[in-house]
């Protein structure tokens, strides 16, 4: 990052903490600060670009109780459509699938900190981040400052580079160092949420894959999570090279909803693109105590590439750095088993060299496998008993293609 001599501290403001990205990660940080006591003496800048940001997405887990608090859980089930034969449930026992809306997590945050003083909440464009020898300087459209320590969970504006996720992600991982060769899918999602005129859902039961929709080259499938028997929120989400149009989302949702045979309006639209690459893995467990500039999210491996998931990890590793930066020890990073690093490589690899067996593979991991076993499986913690069980029952000639290709980077 370019430096810059002539700017001295003393003409600048200051803050002791930035967060880049009032998003998931970096409100569940700004709440751990002050659930810590970081912010009784220290001085906390949130900066977020989105004048709008309100209910622009929702995230979803899965857990035996649901996180702290529980009030931003609008809805949960306890079990699925299964994607290998859409007429079963599956029980998720011990799990719950739970559901929150964005609107409702961003009001809860701001009422909790709304009490201290020592935070300011700026909206505006970060566009250079500079490390310096004793401090670091954030330079927005609007303003300039310097931190402590700066955690960022959304990429400064690049010059040249439109302002659409895929494309600073991909500018960003372009000027990384890395040793294996890139590999980057996208993982879209446009939802509707839909009130219709008769009960048509069971919102008894959530579907977290229906796969009897066209794949168009891809990776696809349906998401369908019913509030009641009249709402529900609809998705459509791809795996593939290239991320999903709106026109070619629109197109699908209008279809898979006109199989309903029922008169709906739109009351709530989302969209969301999302990196699946191993190029956010984390190489070391620990940071040094005075780091100074620390990625959060998906800049800072919080989600799993083959999934998308992540909002578990975004608050335990905010909760984790809070507490490492009150007893001034290392800081943790979001580092995963080199293991399943490995497995979630090898699926990445069929996805994007073999994008029309996705489906097969999903299905077959759901005709074999208890879903509480899955589901343990994607939270890394099985073991490998558990895990060869999982392998042994998913199309071997496949795998051993994508084993051959990681390690010859072919």
């Amino acid at each position: 990052m370019p430096t810059h001599p002539l700017v001295s501290p003393q003409t600048l403001p200051f803050f002791d903490y930035t967060i880049v990205g009032a998003g998931a990660s970096g409100l569940w940080l700004a709440l751990s600060l002050y659930q810590q006591g970081l912010l009784e003496t220290r001085l906390l800048c949130i900066v977020e670009s989105d004048s709008t940001k309100q209910n622009d997405r929702t995230w979803c887990y899965w857990a035996a109780s649901p996180l702290e608090p529980d009030e931003i859980v609008s809805k949960s089930w306890s079990s699925i459509f299964n994607p290998h034969d859409l007429s079963q449930r599956s029980d998720l026992s011990p799990y719950s699938y739970y559901h929150v809306r964005s609107a409702d997590f961003y009001t809860y945050i701001r009422q909790q900190l709304a009490g201290c003083l020592n935070i300011t909440w700026r909206t505006m464009t970060v566009v250079e981040i500079d490390e310096q020898p004793a401090n670091v300087v954030v330079k927005t459209t609007n303003d300039t400052w310097w931190s402590s320590r700066v955690f960022i969970s959304a990429l400064p504006a690049q010059r040249n580079v439109q302002p659409t996720s895929s494309n600073v992600v991909s500018a960003f991982l372009g000027n990384q160092k890395r040793k294996k060769k890139a590999l980057i899918l996208w993982q879209t999602f446009v939802g509707w949420r839909v009130r219709t005129g008769e009960p048509v859902f069971d919102d008894t039961c959530a579907s977290l894959m229906r796969f009897d929709i066209a794949q168009n080259g891809s990776t696809q499938f349906m998401y369908e999570l019913p509030f009641s028997t009249t709402e529900a929120l609809v998705e459509i989400t791809r795996f593939g090279k290239h991320p999903l149009t709106r026109d070619e989302a629109e197109a699908a949702l209008s279809e898979y909803m006109l199989q309903k045979n029922i008169s709906y309006q739109i009351l709530e639209e989302e969209v969301g693109v999302i990196p699946m690459t191993p190029q956010f893995d984390v190489q070391r467990k620990y940071l040094n105590a005075q780091t100074r500039l620390i990625y959060l999210g998906t800049l800072g491996g919080a989600l799993k590439p083959t999934t998308g998931y992540g909002f578990q990890r975004m608050q335990a590793y905010g909760k984790a750095l809070a507490s490492a930066l009150k007893e001034n020890k290392p800081l943790p990073t979001m580092r995963r088993s080199r293991r399943f690093r490995f497995y979630d490589h090898l699926l990445l690899q069929i996805l994007f060299r073999y994008p029309n067996r996705g489906k097969a593979v999903f299905q077959r991991l759901f005709e074999t496998q208890p879903v509480s076993r899955i589901l343990r499986f994607l939270d890394e913690e099985t073991n490998l008993w558990e895990e060869t069980l999982i392998f042994i029952r998913l199309p071997i000639g496949l795998f051993l293609r994508s084993l051959i290709s990681y390690y010859f980077n072919a």
